[in-house]
């Protein structure tokens, strides 16, 4: 099969440059390793809880123009992340007020310009801003393993002091029908040059010319290719190229992916309206789950709970996700056990690290890796160009960096000369 472009994946970062590609005039080919589209975007319809799940990505977090440009022009709505904050300690609920605030006082000590780069766990171990902020400092821990998804012994203090680590979730919104819902909008004009079911395997490349390899032994030729895999596929030798590019494994092997334990629980009460109807999210930093969450302002029967970095690979690798998530419920929100499972409707979550063709939630940087989106970002011989939000130096880990990659890999290749 022959086409202008071959984009490897259809998550939002290849569906995105497909469209582009479309638009401007190109033939295109997209190979999916999964049965389905989407990627890390996966909305669940068909459950009890009177609207759509997302057991993937499930917040735009703070302006992420392309995201919001889409949803404008799907008529798609959000509804903001609204309600108080809670932290569970020595078995009560107290209020949390200003946690954003709270969680910057520590990180106003982190250092972008740091001359050797050290991990976030180094620069705690360091006790930045002494006894008087050792609150902020746990909070500001958990936040980073829960929201980065991290290992604090192996994320990079200096990717994070490059900007505000809370900026994004301090300014969330919900898709109200569901991520995939944009998903669906997107690939509108590139359905029928989807193959799912079809990863690739090599890809054989010169100047102008690339040859890419399934795993049936199809033959896919163009003259340009756009990889949009997960950071771990670029990692290993998953897809082989031919000649290799040590430089690109290089690049990619000083990121890291992270790992998450996102589990929605269907409820046939809402229970915790009983004594905060505005309750939005609950932290619970010393459990096995760093904090929990509800629709609120939306009135929906789920309550979410959420697990990132060593501890949630842990989890799910011990098979007792919905066991562990109906103890911690019931410990939490001070009831019995056989109430919580008396309440619990369903229980939904995808366990991302197990699935074969993602290995992880999303990606961050490694201790001395902060040049490394830039150089994946980087198109090799004008025909190789890869995206995905691994690629993105400054949202990495979100749809809005799979989508404005997925676009700055087209138009790179748009600008190149064809023979």
């Amino acid at each position: 099969m022959t086409s202008d472009v071959i984009i490897i994946g259809a998550g939002a970062a290849g569906l995105m440059a497909a469209r582009e590609l479309k638009r401007a005039g190109k033939t295109v080919i997209v190979l999916e390793a999964s049965e389905r589209i989407g990627g890390r975007t996966f909305t669940l319809t068909n459950t009890a809880a009177g609207l759509p799940i997302d057991v993937g990505a499930s917040f735009v977090h703070g302006d992420a123009p392309e995201t919001t440009k889409l949803l404008g022009e799907a008529r798609l709505v959000t509804v903001p992340v609204l309600g108080r904050q809670f932290r569970w300690e020595h078995g009560r609920l107290s209020e949390q007020g200003p946690i954003w605030k709270r969680m910057s006082r520590a990180f106003k000590y982190m250092k972008s310009d740091r001359k050797e780069d050290r991990s976030f766990q180094e620069f705690l171990d360091g006790l930045p801003g002494g006894k008087g902020l050792e609150e902020a400092r746990e909070l500001a821990r958990g936040f980073i393993e829960g929201f980065n998804g991290a290992d604090t012994n192996l994320i990079s203090e200096k990717s994070l002091a490059q900007g505000d680590p809370g900026e994004g979730a301090r300014r969330s919104r919900r898709i109200v029908s569901g991520y995939c819902a944009l998903i669906d909008y997107l690939k509108h004009d590139v359905a029928g040059f989807i193959h799912v079911n079809h990863a690739a395997k090599k890809i054989i490349w010169s100047r102008s010319h690339v040859r890419v390899i399934d795993i049936y032994g199809t033959a896919y030729t163009a003259k340009a290719v756009i990889v949009t895999v997960p950071l771990p596929i670029l990692q290993d030798d998953t897809i082989v190229f031919e000649p290799e590019i040590p430089g690109l494994r290089a690049a990619a092997r000083l990121l890291v992916m992270g790992h998450v334990a996102h589990v929605n629980v269907v409820v046939k009460e809402k229970f915790w309206e009983e004594k905060f109807e505005d309750l939005s999210f609950v932290h619970t930093p010393a459990r096995a789950f760093l904090v929990w969450w509800t629709h609120y302002p939306l009135q929906a029967p789920v309550i979410t709970a959420w697990s990132g970095g060593p501890s949630a690979l842990k989890l799910t690798k011990s098979g007792k996700v919905d066991e562990t998530a109906m103890s911690e419920l019931a410990r939490v929100f001070g009831m019995r056990r056989s109430r919580a499972e008396g309440l619990a409707e369903s229980i939904h979550y995808h366990d991302w690290s197990s699935d074969r063709n993602i290995r992880g939630a999303y990606s961050y940087v490694g201790v001395g890796g902060a040049d490394a989106p830039a150089v994946l970002a980087k198109p090799i011989e004008g025909t190789l160009f890869f995206a995905g939000e691994a690629t993105s130096p400054d949202t990495s880990g979100t749809v809005e960096a799979a989508l404005a990659t997925g676009k700055r890999a087209a138009r790179q290749l748009l600008r190149r000369t064809y023979d």
